[in-house]
C-alpha cells in the first residue's frame, strides 16, 4: 500500500498556523514537533511529536518510526529557531534543505562572526568567553561599553547593554550563558546606531541555485525610535528596556542608497556563509543595524522572521512567503509561478504595522502579546495598531 505523503513541522505556535494550514490544504499529512502538546498547531496534526524543537536525536529516533508509515516529503520550520535540527533531519532522510554546517553557523552568534570577519566584512570586536573575569577583562578592552548574550538563542534572551566594567556583575554574566546551551557567552563591541532614523532592520531574501533574491526588509522599532512617531504618546510614557522590540512596520522606508549598501552587504554575507553553493531555494534572514560607518550585520539565520512578520504584516500586505518556502522545500524551482502566488506583496503600498504589549520590568522579548494595523499611511499604521492593543485585539 502506497503510504500518504506528509510534511514534518517543527515548531507549532500561532505563528506557525498559517503554516500548518497550507500544508494541509496542499493534501499532505501534518507532523508537528512541539514541546508543548496544547500548541496551536496540534489541532491540525496527524501525528504529534511533543519533543523539544532542538532535540536532535530525539527527533532523529522518531523519523525512523515516521518513514515506516508516511512518505515525507518535506522538513520546515517558519519563523522559528530551530533550524539547524530541521536541516540535520533533512539531510538524514535524504530531502531538500539548507546545509547543517550553513545553519550551525548561523545558529551559534561567534561563528557568524568568525566567518564574516575572516570574509572582510565588517564586525564588531567580539569574543566568546567562558567566566566573569574574562568578560570583565574584554569588555574593558573595549573602554566599558560592549553587550553581552547568549551565543545561540534569540528574542533577546540573556542580552545586556554594557556602559562599564562594573555593570557587567556575576548576575548578569550567568544570565547569558544560561540564555544558551553551549556554556560560554559572547561579549560584544557595543554597534553605535544611527539616530537620524531607525536604525535596526530585518531582511528576508531568497537564495535559488546560488543567486540571492530580495524579499522585503521591515523597520524594527525599539524605545528610542518612537521619537520619531509623536502621537504614540502611551509608549513615551514608559520605561522600557533598550533591547526589548516593541513592534515592527513592513516595509522599512529608507533612501534607495541604503538599501543598496543592504542588499550588497547581505548578499556578501550570504556568500560568505556558503549560500552561493547551495542547490535549489532556500531563506535567509539578515538583521542589520544602519551606523554612520554603514549598514552592519547583527545576527543571520535561514528562516523567516518571527515577531509576527512573515505570519501577519506580510500577509496583511498580500504576500505568502511561509507558503513560498513549504514549497521550496518540497524542491519546487523559483520560477516566476510561485514568486507571483506567494512572494510578490499584492498591495504593495500598504504599510503593515505590528505593536506590542511591553511589561515594564522586561528584560527581553518573550511573553509579549500584539496587535496588527494597517494602512496606506505610515505612522497611521501604527495608530490601529496600537488602539488594537488598547482594546485587546491581539493577533496571539
Amino acid at each position: 500500500m502506497k503510504k500518504p505523503q506528509a510534511i514534518w513541522l517543527f515548531a507549532g505556535g500561532p505563528m506557525q498556523e498559517s503554516a500548518a494550514k497550507s500544508i494541509v490544504a496542499l493534501g499532505h499529512r501534518l507532523i508537528v514537533t512541539d514541546l508543548n502538546p496544547q500548541c496551536v498547531c496540534a489541532r491540525y496534526a496527524d501525528e504529534f511529536l511533543a519533543f523539544d524543537t532542538f532535540d536532535v536525536d530525539s527527533n532523529l529516533a522518531a523519523a525512523r518510526d515516521l518513514t515506516e508509515k508516511y512518505e515525507i516529503r518535506a522538513v520546515v520550520t517558519l519563523a522559528a529557531d530551530c533550524h539547524h535540527t530541521v536541516a540535520v533531519i533533512s539531510q538524514h532522510l535524504g530531502l531538500h534543505g539548507i546545509s547543517p554546517d550553513i545553519s550551525r553557523a548561523c545558529r551559534q552568534k561567534n561563528l557568524t562572526r568568525e566567518i564574516l570577519t575572516a570574509a572582510g566584512i565588517p564586525q564588531p570586536r567580539f569574543k566568546c568567553v567562558r567566566t566573569l573575569a574574562e568578560a570583565q577583562a574584554f569588555l574593558a578592552e573595549l573602554g566599558g561599553h560592549g553587550v553581552i548574550k547568549a551565543t545561540d538563542n534569540s528574542a533577546s534572551r540573556g542580552f545586556a547593554k554594557l556602559n562599564a566594567v562594573s555593570e557587567l556583575t556575576d548576575e548578569v554574566f550567568q544570565a547569558a550563558v544560561a540564555a544558551g546551551t553551549t556554556g560560554v557567552a559572547l561579549v560584544e563591541e557595543a554597534l553605535v546606531p544611527r539616530h537620524d532614523c531607525i536604525s535596526e532592520l530585518s531582511v528576508e531574501t531568497v537564495w535559488f541555485e546560488g543567486e540571492m533574491y530580495w524579499l522585503n526588509w521591515v523597520d524594527r522599532l525599539f524605545a528610542p525610535d518612537l521619537k520619531f512617531f509623536p502621537t504614540l504618546a502611551r509608549y513615551q510614557d514608559e520605561k522600557i528596556n533598550w533591547g526589548v522590540e516593541v513592534g515592527h512596520i513592513n516595509p522599512a522606508q529608507h533612501p534607495l542608497a541604503v538599501k543598496e549598501q543592504v542588499h550588497a552587504l547581505v548578499k556578501a554575507a550570504g556568500l560568505a556563509l556558503g549560500m552561493g553553493k547551495e542547490a535549489g531555494g532556500h531563506v535567509l534572514k539578515a538583521d542589520i543595524m544602519l551606523t554612520d560607518a554603514g549598514p552592519m550585520i547583527i545576527e543571520m539565520t535561514p528562516r523567516l522572521s518571527g515577531g509576527w512578520d512573515s505570519s501577519a504584516t506580510t500577509p496583511a500586505r498580500g504576500a505568502d512567503f511561509q507558503g513560498g518556502i513549504i514549497q521550496l522545500a518540497l524542491g519546487e524551482p523559483l520560477d516566476l509561478g510561485l514568486w507571483h502566488r506567494h512572494f510578490e506583496f499584492k498591495n504593495p503600498n500598504l504599510y503593515a504595522a505590528i505593536l506590542a504589549n511591553i511589561s515594564p520590568d522586561a528584560k527581553d522579548c518573550v511573553g509579549r502579546q500584539f496587535a496588527l494595523g494597517t494602512d496606506f499611511g505610515r505612522e497611521r499604521s501604527l495608530q490601529l495598531s496600537l488602539s488594537n492593543l488598547k482594546e485587546n485585539k491581539h493577533v496571539l
